[in-house]
C-alpha cells in the first residue's frame, strides 16, 4: 500500500496534508479531500482565492461552467515544489488598465498540478 501512495505522488495524482484550497477565506478542500473536489464548481460569486501546496491549483472563471472568457479566467496556485510545501498563493480577482476593479468568479476549477 505504501508503494502505491509513493507511485501516485510521483505521477502527480496524490494530494498531501499541506495542499489546501480556500474560497472567500473559507477552506473548501485540504489534504486527501482535494481529490474528491477536483473539477468544476459553480459559485455565487467569489473575489478571493488562496491555494496552498505544490500539488493543486485553481482556475477562477467569470463565466459559469468553468468556461474561459478573455482576461476573466485567473489561475491561483504556484505548482512549484521549490517554493516549499507550505507556500500559499492568494489572489483577489481584479481587472482594468488605469482603474482597477474587483470581479467575481461564478465558477472555479480545482485541478491537480502536472
Amino acid at each position: 500500500m505504501f508503494r502505491g501512495v509513493v507511485l501516485g505522488a510521483a505521477l502527480g495524482s496524490a494530494f498531501v496534508v499541506t495542499d489546501k484550497v480556500y474560497v472567500n477565506n473559507q477552506l473548501v478542500a485540504e489534504g486527501d479531500s482535494v481529490e474528491d473536489n477536483v473539477g468544476c464548481h459553480p459559485h455565487e460569486g467569489s473575489t478571493t482565492f488562496k491555494v496552498c501546496g505544490a500539488n493543486v491549483k485553481v482556475v477562477a472563471h467569470l463565466m459559469s461552467n468553468c468556461r474561459d472568457y478573455s482576461k476573466y479566467s485567473e489561475t491561483i496556485g504556484s505548482c512549484d515544489a521549490a517554493l516549499g510545501t507550505d507556500h500559499c498563493d492568494e489572489k483577489t480577482l481584479t481587472s482594468g488598465y488605469t482603474n482597477h476593479f474587483e470581479w467575481k468568479a461564478y465558477s472555479y476549477d480545482i485541478q491537480p498540478c502536472k
